[in-house]
Formats: C-alpha cells, sequence, structure tokens
C-alpha cells in the first residue's frame, strides 16, 4: 500500500502554503513497517510510518496510498515528542478545518481521510513536524481475503498507486500533481504476516521471490517475511496465496460485544461464510454476451496484451447461438459491429481479425459508459465483461451509472494489472449482480477467464434472502440486508447483529436459511445448521464487528447512491 505519492512543504505553519518541492530527496518518511495477522478469512493490518524532519524549518508531509476498497480502517495514533495520541472521528468538513486551525496556531496536527471520490484511496496528511522532530504514524484496518472457486484464498497488500484519469467537465479536482513519486526517495520498508488459528495451512505461495514463508511444525500457524526490503520495488502489489485443508466446511464465528463500547460495538456478531450448493441452478437458454475494453494509454504494454489474451480466450469459448459483441474505449469508443451478432464460425472469424488489432492507443480513460446500456439486442439478459485497469479519478460516477442500468445487465469486471482499482472493479460489479476479478501483471488468465465465462453462463438467481431459524430469545439483523449474489463454486461472506445470546440457556441450536428464485418457475433452498455456544469465538480487537460495519456501511452507499465516507474520518492534533 505504500507505492504511493509523497507531497512535501516546508514552512506551512508560519508562512502559510509554501511551494512544493519536485523532486527533492529530503522528504522526511525515513521508514515503514507493516506487520498482518490472518486469521481464517480475516486480515489485521497495522501499517506504521515514521518521520524525521532535518529542516530547519517545520514541514508538512501529504502521504497518498492505496487501499482495498472492503478494507475497515478503525485506529489511527501518533507519537510525538515522547507524548501518543489517539485520533477521534469527526465529520470530514469539520476535520479538515480542524487541522487547518490547527497549523495556523502553530500544533503539530495530524488528518487521515478517504478520498471523496473513490473508496480505494486514502490520505495521511502530517502537518507542523517541528524542525529536527519526529514522529511516528500508526493506523489499522481489517479486511476480508478473497477466496476463487478452486479453494485459494488470497491476501493483497495494495503498494501501487497508478495515475488516475480525470474527465473533462468532472467538478472535482484531482490531488495536486506537484509530488514526489514513491521512486524518488529512499526508505526502510518492512512486512512481516502471521497467519493463525481456525484452519490448518498446507500451503503458502508467495507471489514473489522475495517473501519467505517459515512454518510452524503442526502447521497451524506461520510468519511470512520480506527477505530483503531494500530490494523491494513498488511496481507491483504484495500477495500471498493461502491453501487451507478445509477450505470449503463452513465457518461461523460469533465476536461478543461489550457493554462498555458504544453503538454497534455493543451488539453481538455473527460471520458466517458458507458454500451454496447450487447445482440446480441452469445455465442461459439465450444471452447477449458485450465485452468492453479499456484501450486508453493506461493500458500500454503488458496490459493491453493481457487484455487482448482475455479476448481471445472468451471469443474462443463462448456457447454457439448466442449473440455478441465488442467495444473498445478510452476517450472515444468504437463498436466492432454496428450490431450484436449471433455467435458462429463466420462471425467468430471477423472478431478474431478485429483482436489482433487491440491497441492503447484510444487516449484518456472515460468510463461513464452510457452507450453500453443502450438497447442492441433483444435478449433476455446482457453479460458484459468489462476489462480496464480502472484508472480514473471519477469511480464513484461510474457505479452510480452502473446501478442505474443494472436490471438487465450484469456486469463482470477484470482487475487488469496491479494497481487495479478496487473500488471500481468490485463495486460495479456488486451493483450490477455480475462479479469481480482481479489479474495481476505477472498472472496467468485462462483459469479465471474460464471460471468468470461459467459464472456469466449460469441463469441469475433473484431475490436472494436469509431467513434465521433462532431460540425464542434470539433475534437477527442481516448485513447487508439483501444476501449477496451467489454464483456455483464461490463462497458466501455474510454477516448479522444477534440480539438476546447472554439469555439463552439449553436451546441453542440455530440455521439460517438461504433462498432465492430462479426464473418464474424455480428456487434455490440451502440450509446452514450451527449450534451458537459451540461456534467460533473472534478476538478483542472487534475483526468481525468492524468488517460488518464496513459491509453495512457500502451497503447503504450503494442502495442509496449517497457517500457516508463524505461524513467521517481519523483526526489528530496537540
Amino acid at each position: 500500500m505504500y507505492g504511493l505519492r509523497i507531497q512535501h512543504e516546508e514552512g506551512a505553519s508560519s508562512q502559510g502554503k509554501a511551494d512544493v518541492l519536485p523532486g527533492s530527496k529530503t522528504v522526511p518518511l525515513k521508514s515503514v513497517g507493516v506487520d498482518v495477522t490472518i486469521k481464517g478469512f480475516v486480515a489485521n493490518v497495522q501499517s506504521t510510518l515514521t518521520y524525521e524532519n532535518q529542516k530547519e524549518a517545520a514541514v508538512e508531509t501529504v502521504f497518498v496510498f492505496p487501499i482495498d476498497d472492503q478494507s475497515a480502517v478503525y485506529q489511527f495514533e501518533a507519537d510525538i515528542d515522547g507524548r501518543h495520541i489517539v485520533a477521534e472521528c469527526q465529520d470530514k468538513e469539520q476535520a479538515r478545518e480542524t487541522y487547518k486551525d490547527a497549523l495556523k496556531t502553530g500544533h503539530t496536527a495530524m488528518l487521515l481521510s478517504e478520498s471523496d471520490t473513490s473508496g480505494d484511496v486514502f490520505e495521511c496528511k502530517l502537518g507542523n513536524l517541528p524542525p529536527h522532530g519526529a514522529a511516528t504514524l500508526t493506523f489499522s484496518y481489517v479486511t476480508e481475503l478473497t477466496t476463487d472457486s478452486e479453494g485459494m484464498v488470497t491476501f493483497t497488500l495494495p503498494t501501487v498507486l497508478n495515475p488516475r484519469y480525470t474527465p473533462p467537465g468532472f467538478e472535482m479536482s484531482p490531488p495536486s500533481s506537484d509530488a514526489i513519486h514513491y521512486t524518488d526517495i529512499q526508505y526502510q520498508m518492512r512486512f512481516v504476516t502471521k497467519v493463525e488459528g481456525q484452519h490448518l495451512i498446507k500451503a503458502i505461495v508467495p507471489k514473489m521471490d522475495m517473501l519467505k514463508v517459515d512454518f510452524a511444525e503442526d502447521k497451524k500457524s506461520a510468519n511470512v517475511t520480506l527477505d530483503d526490503a531494500t530490494k523491494f520495488k513498488f511496481d507491483h502489489d504484495l500477495s500471498l496465496t493461502l491453501e487451507y485443508e478445509d477450505v470449503f466446511q463452513p465457518t461461523v464465528i460469533l465476536e461478543k460485544g461489550q457493554n462498555s463500547k458504544e453503538g454497534f460495538l455493543k451488539s453481538d456478531v455473527v460471520m458466517m461464510d458458507f458454500l451454496p450448493d447450487l447445482r440446480s441452478v441452469p445455465e442461459l437458454t439465450e444471452a447477449e454476451f458485450v465485452f468492453v475494453i479499456d484501450c486508453s494509454g493506461s493500458m500500454e504494454g503488458d496490459r493491453i496484451a493481457k487484455a487482448k489474451e482475455t479476448v481471445l480466450l472468451l471469443l474462443k469459448s463462448l456457447p454457439v447461438g448466442c449473440f455478441f459483441n465488442v467495444v473498445a474505449f478510452g476517450s472515444s469508443f468504437k463498436w466492432w459491429f454496428t450490431s450484436s451478432k449471433k455467435y458462429k464460425e463466420k462471425s467468430l472469424k471477423e472478431a478474431l481479425k478485429l483482436q489482433k488489432g487491440l491497441d492503447a492507443n484510444l487516449g484518456g480513460t472515460e468510463l461513464l459508459l452510457n452507450f453500453l446500456f443502450q438497447p442492441l439486442h433483444s435478449t433476455t439478459c446482457r453479460q458484459v465483461f468489462l476489462l480496464t485497469d480502472g484508472g480514473v479519478f471519477n469511480t464513484n460516477q461510474v457505479i452510480t451509472l452502473a446501478k442505474k442500468n443494472a436490471d438487465n445487465t450484469r456486469i463482470f469486471t477484470f482487475g487488469i494489472g496491479d494497481g487495479a482499482s478496487t473500488s471500481l472493479v468490485r463495486n460495479v460489479a456488486k451493483v450490477t449482480n455480475g462479479l469481480a476479478t482481479f489479474v495481476t501483471d505477472k498472472e496467468k488468465l485462462q483459469n479465471k477467464v474460464m471460471t468468470v465465462l461459467n459464472h456469466a453462463m449460469q441463469q441469475p438467481v433473484t431475490n436472494l434472502n436469509l431467513e434465521w431459524n433462532l431460540p425464542p430469545s434470539c433475534t437477527a439483523i442481516n448485513i447487508p440486508q439483501q444476501a449477496p449474489v451467489v454464483f456455483k463454486g464461490q463462497k458466501v461472506i455474510t454477516y448479522a447483529l444477534i440480539n438476546g445470546v447472554e439469555n439463552l440457556t439449553e436451546d441453542t441450536q440455530c440455521s439460517v436459511v438461504l433462498k432465492g428464485d430462479i426464473g418464474k418457475e424455480n428456487s434455490i433452498d440451502y440450509t446452514l445448521n450451527f449450534d451458537l455456544m459451540t461456534v467460533v469465538k473472534s478476538a478483542d480487537s472487534f475483526p468481525v464487528h468492524r468488517l460488518a460495519a464496513k459491509t453495512q456501511i457500502k451497503d447503504f452507499e450503494t442502495a442509496g447512491n449517497y457517500m457516508i465516507h463524505d461524513t467521517c474520518l481519523c483526526n489528530i492534533r496537540y
């Protein structure tokens, strides 16, 4: 998460905003430490930034970094000149004013905030760091791990923040580009991951040679470290793939609330992950497949080559008799066919000729693809495959547009390359009942592409809901309110607030039933049984509460087309 932009300003306290020093080697960031604890399908990440100001004047440093969109940031602390300070959450505008007021009065201040336009970019400000002063900033977050259809569990620490295109007419300005790129500075990097508890570990596969894995003898825990931090280049994400012994076995985690806490943390929360039996769900008998290919300049090189390879695999694997079309886009767009064509030998040959000519030559990434949702072919269901690096600044506008046009369209997104926007790729798929897939720069495509195509040919399961059977003293509130979309071979992770657990005596058996409709006549009905007294108990740091709260916030945002992250962030001063 540290392949990022750092901006450095001198004398900000007494003389107002100073000139940025482009290309300077004196940025006061000296070291970055990342400590990760993975338990089952949840990771807790603690990041520590150490600054030293060797200047004769106070400085302000702005640290912009990527974070996975589904992560829940919950703690921000600082140690400055022997004082330990814990952040408080404030309304975003109020916090910004608090920060500015602190700088004007000569105080040192810190501000951690989510981007106004995308949920996967954060900004950390340290203002008025005194001459020859030092500061250590620590922030923590929790995140869900992803599990693919083969049972491989992946943890990714984003380290790449690619430039993002701002389309003409977009109202909000992007962050200042007068900044020092991460490749121009030198600082120490430490990365330590501990995997423990809940599952026996069959294997841990680092996606880079510099990560060293040490297993415990019982295979219940392992440590992963960055072997030589001085050689690490911030041009790719840090990623681990874990293989658990019993990955597809249902897991229920009960995390108890505490009466001493406020709000959400008072309640008991359950986290459930399970693999529903969807063998009865039929394939689509009629469908239109539309491949939307990002051919903007940011896709140049390996990424456009990967996109071309993906299109080739998809074109050769479509079901006979379907309809298909392809559109290349950047700052303009071009349909391959004036209307979707029936998939047969002649149309496939035409498409394969056009596929060879795909190139990253269409300018900037303008993803407000209004043209995509115009009627192209009258079918029961349109399946859209969007291949992009997500390099846009107006992420939330794109998500809102996709949601408004999701009635008869599912979008399956492919995030191409390290640094692909998790906010755009995950949420465009989510609001259209599709599926998000990420393909790194060095990753093989074939298995992932074929898995997604198989999911796209599955008939949609609609009106999904979770029904609870609980002891008389208990009630449950689902988070999110509507069950997430399901596909064959894909695990489902969901949460619930449980009330009345403290009143349980002998009757502790529970079940939750996943129900949904397949077309007008068929349905699914999957039951998960468990005992509330024998489920796994979670840690005291409330990781399940925090993930459930983040899920609830994202659910509110996508349901109401507004962004709750506009209202809160962490602010700290002394």
